[in-house]
């Protein structure tokens, strides 16, 4: 068979968009989170302009910035147009265009890309066509065409997300089918408290649930000792600690792997090392099941949505390599997710672009993200303390974004900053002793089932929590 006879014109493209999109990337990294789920580096139609995009794209994946002074030294000393490539990236930089511009300008781009594409298997069928070796049909060409075009248009960019309302039903039914024949587990990875995965499936890909608490509540037990259960069901997790340092994030994981209601570990006596030999084989015991567990911890300050859905991306392609599915999102806390300028100083509107997002990120990653937040002050002056909606701090976005809202509440918390227990009465005594290591899981807004709340155990020392049943571990 004859090679495809050159073209009469020039294939379509847009030299203009590319430099536009790839100068916004260098001044505003930010801009990949809007383009990075579509275009890819083999849509650009310049080489140079590929290598460009993907070495920014790797540069930011990994949690670094991409600008001309650190392309640079990733792509040589070659000319482009009379121009090096530092001076080249110079310009794109100079001559960038705004966020919003840089979006439609990528899907032209992609768009450009799906049009030489039809056009290349559209010369290679008319070749193949002129050429029939013996042996081979015209069907047989025909539909090799038809294949390629619509390999074409399932990766243009986009995802298909039109479907028959009735052959998507089916496809839920036959998945429903699967679950009750024991052929696939359920889609939720498992909270490893089995009430509260009833009425919410657990942790359920593509939601954003928000557990909000006051402080001294435990939302970083809860982030901690859920990322290690995730982690050890096989599912992959990653926590990010925004407030709490490295090393108390890892004392307080430990502890809670090593947990006995007998013999416990407090993750304060592990950070001084007041612990004695058995102690120090426990936890090495723990540290290297943590070696051969999906958990990823990021400790970084202060993250943007942007930055967050970065990793996420990454880490979860990095999982999937490994043949590990990424299940659950832990970021802890909203205070210290960066929002973007748009809405500086007006924290109502930053936390609705905040929430937002995250809850764009779960949807479009399959994940389940779980946003810790702090609660307003003004219930610590109520006489009933237990958290509600309306105790959400900042913005209503984040009831509105939300899949499930749940609280954490711990009575005897209050209990003991009580006038009665600090002057000793036996009665808040016994009632502290009893509520000691006992909090709330309140579920106040549920889309997928019922709003209640449920009795779970918690070790403030040893940052655990899990069913009633810990109390004799």
């Amino acid at each position: 068979m004859s090679q495809v006879a050159p073209f009469a014109r020039e294939l379509p493209k847009s030299l203009e968009s590319e430099q536009a999109v790839l100068g916004a990337l260098l001044i505003n990294n930010d801009v990949w989170s809007r383009i990075g789920g579509f275009l890819e580096p083999r849509h650009f139609s310049e080489d140079l302009h590929q290598r460009i995009y993907e070495t920014a794209s790797a540069l930011i994946c990994d949690g670094k910035i991409a600008s001309p002074v650190t392309l640079k030294t990733y792509l040589g000393d070659e000319e482009l147009r009379g121009l090096t490539v530092g001076k080249y990236l110079a310009r794109l930089a100079a001559e960038a265009t705004g966020v919003v511009i840089a979006v439609d300008y990528a899907r032209n781009i992609v768009d450009l890309h799906c049009r030489r594409s039809m056009i290349t298997a559209g010369m290679t069928m008319i070749d193949a066509a002129y050429d029939l070796p013996v042996g081979v049909k015209p069907a047989e060409i025909a539909t090799g065409a038809i294949n390629s075009i619509q390999a074409i248009i399932e990766g243009g960019g986009e995802l298909n997300t039109r479907r028959n309302a009735g052959k998507s039903a089916a496809d839920l039914l036959a998945h429903v089918a699967k679950i009750r024949a024991g052929e696939i587990e359920r889609t939720g990875v498992s909270t490893g408290i089995p009430e509260i995965d009833r009425d919410t499936g657990g942790f359920m890909p593509g939601n954003l649930l928000v557990l909000g608490a006051r402080p001294g509540m435990g939302k970083t037990i809860f982030a901690c000792s859920e990322a290690v259960n995730v982690a050890r069901s096989g599912n992959g997790a990653i926590l990010f600690s925004l407030e709490v340092p490295e090393d108390q994030v890892n004392a307080r994981i430990l502890s809670s792997m090593t947990y006995s209601s007998r013999v416990p570990i407090q993750f304060g006596r592990i950070l001084r090392g007041e612990i004695d030999d058995d102690e120090q084989w426990r936890l090495e015991v723990a540290q290297k099941a943590l070696l051969d567990m999906p958990l990823v911890l990021d400790v970084a300050p202060r993250l943007s949505v942007t930055e967050i859905s970065l990793r996420v991306k990454s880490e979860k392609k990095r999982m999937a390599k490994k043949g590990m599915r990424l299940g659950v999102v832990f970021i802890d806390y909203l205070k210290f997710v960066k929002a973007s300028d748009r809405y500086k100083g007006q924290r109502v509107y930053e936390v609705g672009e905040i929430s937002a997002g995250l809850k764009e990120l779960a949807k479009s990653e399959d994940v389940c993200v779980v946003l810790l937040a702090q609660l307003n002050r003004a219930l610590e002056h109520r006489e009933d303390k237990r958290p509600g909606l309306s105790d959400l701090r900042e913005s209503g976005d984040l009831e509105a974004d939300a899949d499930v809202v749940a609280f954490m509440h711990r009575e005897s918390y209050y209990i003991q900053a009580s006038a009665e227990f600090r002057a000793g009465d036996m009665g808040a005594a016994t009632r502290f002793a009893e509520l000691q290591h006992l909090a709330n899981i309140i579920v106040a807004k549920n889309r997928a089932g019922p709003v209640r709340s449920h009795e779970i155990w918690c070790d403030v020392s040893c940052s655990t929590l899990g069913t009633p049943a810990h109390r004799g571990a």
